[in-house]
């Protein structure tokens, strides 16, 4: 009888503890969770995605779009994305230098701002940003243009649909014709 005994004491004393055990892992494991991170991230400025720059991969555009590469037309469709993918490197790299300054005076402003509040210089980056960004802009709307009549051209209303549809998820906006 004594061994049941000391039997049933040894097991309820080590399933409590092992209960016990599990419910501080537990905790321990939320409250890490809940920890909010020692510094926030480091700013970073996409402003490729703020000019609309956007170098198409053509086999998933022609897949979003309902093109099929084999035919006649997707063979108009690749040529036709692969010269505008050539255009928009070449203004990448002729203008490396200002996208690469501004990004960071962008960031520099930012982490500024995260670290002393003061939103004073806003309006100033702001409009240096737009200045200094303008001629690039003006030049990938021109060739947003030029891409955009000879897609609508080539395509068919439906297809064109889902090439506008595909390039709004991709962050990229046509600039609209303005009609007189």
């Amino acid at each position: 009888m004594k061994k049941y005994i000391i039997a049933i004491f040894i097991f309820t004393t080590l399933q409590s503890y092992s209960q016990y055990n599990n419910n501080g892992m537990r905790n321990q494991g939320q409250n890490q969770m809940m920890q909010t991170p020692d510094k926030p991230a480091d700013p970073d400025f996409k402003i490729e995605r703020y000019l609309g720059i956007v170098i198409y991969d053509i086999e998933k555009a022609a897949k979003k779009s309902g093109i099929k590469l084999s035919s006649d037309e997707g063979k108009k469709f690749s040529s036709l994305l692969t010269t505008y993918n050539k255009e928009i490197k070449d203004i990448r790299r002729i203008n490396s230098f200002t996208l690469k300054s501004t990004k960071e005076m962008i960031d520099n402003y930012q982490k500024n701002v995260a670290k002393t509040g003061d939103f004073s210089n806003q309006t100033k980056v702001r409009l240096e940003m737009a200045s200094n960004l303008k001629p690039i802009s003006d030049t990938l709307k021109k060739e947003d243009k030029e891409l955009d009549k000879s897609i609508k051209a080539l395509l068919s209303e439906k297809q064109y649909k889902k090439w506008i549809k595909y390039n709004r998820k991709i962050y990229k906006v046509f600039p609209k014709e303005k009609k007189e």
